[in-house]
């Protein structure tokens, strides 16, 4: 797999090349005809890969290391060519002997030459299969989807759900003192799972005043768990705020935040009783019922954390079966088959009752006939006998895979096993290692291609999604991997010599021949721990990774520096990927020698603390992405040299940063550029934006009519803007020249997201509003006319929110049917002249949620509110005890017409 990874980007950097809008010097003349040949026989080999996969042909691991080994050259070379070009040109400053792998007396012409005779080699041992003349255009993939699986969760997985009622009354039982509930089985039982189901029952969420979830896992962290509570507890703190607490301040918050209130806490995997031990005392008992549900698979730390013990027991074989038959849909829409269930009773008997392993046998055996139900039962029979049965299910569900599946696959297994992957950095990450095509035959985008990849995983229940897409609940935000499967990642890559996670908490002597690496510098205790450290050589490592995270409340900060061998990365030559996570950049040093990484595709220092964007990192002819976006707390300060990076894909400012000089940074050369994030006004120059023609994604804070008006002209021009979101900040418009400003921006069909802070006075008069607007925010705005009839216009409005005085009027009615068909959420904060709000039941005929927070003259809920069939939640914060009552009783009442899935949470009153 590594090898048809290692082929299929060196096929994809040869396109590249041979672009003129993609590589930094294209190929011209004789040397064009030789490129394009070598991408031609890159191709043959590529399809005796495929063929290699299916069976064809068989290719010898010593062949494949050597493809592996020309592919990785070839990339190097031509990537070194367009370089020296580019350098020449711009008559470069770099000594390019010091720096390139390659000499630079030798020409492209004999690397072509030298990498023709080395192909005759390989081709003259994998001879036989695969000859077909390779496919035109660049690497892709074209998949037809198969229907999504039917989702197994929760009750669905357990037989008859018995788990979830008994677990369900431990929690809301007539036990008044506080309660520690176990549950407790074997890896991927669904103990989780579980928990989620029984979290999210209505009984439930009515029986507790608060509810807190937090993750633990096997590397512990009191702080962030109990960070992780307090946020669920008061969502009205930023992270940053809880975040900058001493650790006993913490800890006293969150016991008043629980104090004199039933609470519920799920602590997930917990390993260790030490665990509970240094937080319990955060957890007060007031003998009000409050319960703390832990999941563990250890039944020490069970019995010792709780005052009871639910164990989870394997699935019987007629259940392990119901569900198989679920998980693969053999039996939707076809005639019963004996032979298939014959067949799926015996595959299911191997998945010897675990959940996991059946939900994830359902993928691989999904649209498959009787005859590869039956092959895949030979492969259970046939089995390695020195595996355990649940680790041949999955290690099965891998091989499976189609090829093009499986490094984005084992891809996820680098990513830190206690933390939800964010997609956005996943299809980031896939991109720069060439996982994701830079074009499709069918014409969609790198990220529409990763986007269905990922579904792909998701649909075969390899990855399970933890959060999707507010604006588009059918896109996913997060994801994660079972711990289980991420074994398995990691295992295989390390196997197949695709990655390797370097991690110092093991102990003893750490060796790795793969060309990417993931270190966890969280895990180094001492800082002669890399001194056991042994790894391939440097100049052959693709890809560096760094993962930190705050443990300074755990142990002193003994270990002050990143690992000796990464201290200085000047050896590094063939590094495309260089990502920093969580580093602090304070106690850290940054490792020398970054800007001579010519190669650089990927540079990424998301959640560090890094107090200054170096100028010298400006030369990097082949750098797509590069994310600035520090720790919230942290203000970068960034020279003028980004315009420098004339190849950027992919530009993600922080959210707070400053500028070294008294002029704008300059942006008009980054004529590539298709995502530019946290895009400020104030410090950036607007009318660069107008030059941007590739720009897909936009997101910015604004302050001032001429940047407001160049900021409106592109969003209007652009002609591939799929996504914008815009910060108005302090726009006070006491004028008709910036009302009409205004009424642009409201009209613009490239706005979609709108936060706007500032005096208003009156909704501007406008001829039409944009159609792509989705969620709007209105701060300090003071209508003094109600403003929902104007807002009812908005066609595709899913969330609106007004908040400080946006409305300084008594009444606001939305009564006209068939008006905010899509709005979902509404939120109203701080109206402190609000009285009366009357809402009809057809005209907010999608609402799903509605927050009232510190509008204490508002009477009431309007009854046409809670009749609203879609609704699910009233929020309600720092709200009178009257108004609270009230609500009360309007859930009270649509209880007993029958509307059981009407909740309301009370916060801060």
């Amino acid at each position: 797999m590594s090898t048809f990874s290692a082929v299929s980007s060196t096929a994809e950097r040869l396109d590249y090349l041979l672009i003129s809008d993609g590589a930094p010097a294209p190929c011209e003349g004789d040397l064009r005809a030789g490129v394009v040949q070598l991408r031609s026989e890159i191709k043959l080999i590529e399809n005796k890969l495929m063929s290699d996969e299916n069976g064809r042909i068989k290719i010898g691991e010593e062949e494949k290391r050597k493809i592996t080994q020309l592919a990785y050259d070839v990339e190097d070379a031509v990537e070194s060519y367009a370089w020296r070009q580019s350098s020449a040109a711009a008559d470069s400053k770099w000594k390019l002997g010091s720096v390139l792998k390659y000499p630079t007396a030798r020409s492209l012409r004999k690397d072509l030459h030298a990498f023709s005779k080395r192909i005759d080699e390989i081709r003259s041992v994998t001879a036989g299969g695969g000859e077909g003349s390779p496919r035109s255009g660049v690497r892709s993939v074209v998949v037809v989807e198969p229907p999504p699986p039917p989702q197994i969760h929760g009750t669905e997985v357990r037989s008859g759900g018995e788990d979830v009622t008994e677990l369900t009354a431990r929690l809301v039982g007539p036990e008044s003192k506080l309660s520690v509930v176990a549950v407790y089985g074997v890896g991927g039982i669904g103990k989780t799972t579980l928990a989620q189901s029984v979290y999210n029952n209505r009984i439930v969420i009515e029986h507790f005043d608060t509810r807190a979830w937090a993750y633990v896992g096997q590397n512990f962290q009191a702080r962030g768990i109990l960070e992780s509570v307090l946020s669920s507890l008061r969502p009205e703190r930023s992270k940053s705020e809880i975040a900058a607490m001493e650790m006993m301040v913490l800890m006293d918050q969150l016991y008043k935040a629980q104090k004199g209130r039933r609470y519920l806490v799920v602590l997930d995997d917990v390993l260790s009783f030490e665990a509970w031990d240094t937080m319990r005392f955060a957890f007060p008992d007031d003998n009000n019922g409050s319960r703390i549900v832990i999941t563990t698979r250890d039944e020490e730390v069970a019995k010792l954390m709780s005052t009871s013990v639910l164990e989870m027991k394997l699935l019987p074989e007629d259940r392990s079966w119901e569900i198989l038959q679920s998980a693969s849909g053999v039996m939707d829409g076809t005639e019963f088959n004996p032979e298939i269930e014959m067949v799926g009773k015996q595959i299911a008997r191997y998945c010897k009752g675990l959940p996991l392993a059946i939900t994830v046998m359902g993928g691989i055996l999904r649209m498959k006939n009787l005859d590869e139900w039956k092959e895949v039962l030979d492969v259970l029979v046939a089995g390695d006998g020195r595996l355990q049965e649940t680790k041949s299910v999955l290690s099965l569900s891998y091989n499976h895979l189609p090829l093009h599946l499986k490094p984005c696959f084992l891809y996820l297994g680098h990513f830190p096993e206690d933390e939800a992957i964010p997609v956005e950095k996943l299809y980031l990450l896939w991109m720069a290692e060439g996982l994701i095509a830079a074009r499709a035959e069918d014409g969609r985008t790198q990220k529409e291609v990763a986007e269905t990849y990922l579904k792909q995983l998701v649909d075969r229940s390899l990855v399970f999604v933890v959060e999707n897409e507010v604006s588009d609940p059918t896109r996913f935000k997060s994801c994660q991997l079972h711990d289980l499967i991420r074994d398995l990642c990691i295992s295989n890559g390390k196997q197949e010599e695709f990655f390797d996670v370097i991690d110092f908490g093991l102990g003893g002597k750490i060796s790795s021949s793969s060309r990417r690496l993931a270190i966890y510098l969280y895990k180094i205790k001492d800082d002669n721990d890399d001194a056991l450290l042994n790894i391939r050589d440097a100049r052959d490592i693709r890809s560096i990774l760094f993962y930190d995270r705050d443990e300074s409340h755990v142990k002193p900060a003994s270990s002050s520096n990143l690992p000796r061998a990464f201290s200085d990365l000047t050896e590094f030559q063939g590094a495309r990927v260089l990502h920093f996570d969580g580093v602090d950049f304070q106690v850290k040093k940054l490792p020398r020698g970054i800007q001579k990484l010519i190669y650089l595709r990927h540079l990424s220092f998301q959640g560090c603390h890094l107090k200054v964007f170096p100028s010298s990192f400006c030369s990097f002819p082949f750098l797509e992405t590069l994310d600035l976006r520090v720790i919230d707390c942290c203000v970068m300060t960034i020279p003028n040299v980004l315009w420098k990076i004339s190849s950027l894909r992919h530009l993600y400012f922080p959210q707070a940063f400053r500028v070294d000089t008294n002029d704008k940074l300059k942006l008009n050369t980054l004529k590539k550029l298709q995502v530019l994030e946290n895009f400020n006004a104030s410090l950036c120059d607007t009318s660069d934006l107008l030059q941007l023609e590739n720009l897909q994604i936009l997101s910015g804070v604004v302050e001032g009519n001429t940047d407001l008006k160049n900021i409106i002209g592109c969003m209007d021009s652009s002609k591939f803007l799929r996504h914008s979101s815009l910060d108005v900040k302090k726009f006070d418009s006491y004028s008709k020249e910036r009302l009409a400003i205004v009424a642009e921006l409201l009209e613009c069909n490239g706005l979609h997201n709108l936060d706007f802070e500032g005096y208003l006075g009156v909704m501007p008069p406008h001829r039409s509003i944009g159609s792509n607007i989705t969620s709007v925010v209105f701060i300090g705005s003071e209508f003094g006319e109600d403003p929902m009839p104007v807002f009812a216009k908005f066609p595709n409005l899913r969330s609106l929110v007004l908040c400080k005085d946006a409305f300084v009027g008594k009444k606001m009615v939305c009564s006209e049917p068939n008006h905010f068909l899509r709005l979902e959420s509404l939120k109203l904060v701080t109206l402190q002249y609000l009285e009366e709000l009357e809402v009809d039941e057809a005209a907010m005929p999608r609402l799903v949620v509605i927050t009232i927070e510190r509008c204490n003259k508002l009477d009431a809920i309007p009854s046409g509110l809670s009749k609203i069939p879609t609704l699910e939640r009233f929020m309600i914060g720092s709200m009178p005890k009257e108004f609270q009552e009230k609500v009360n009783q309007i859930i009270e009442k649509q209880r007993d017409n029958g509307n059981k899935e009407l909740t309301v949470t009370f916060y801060d009153c």
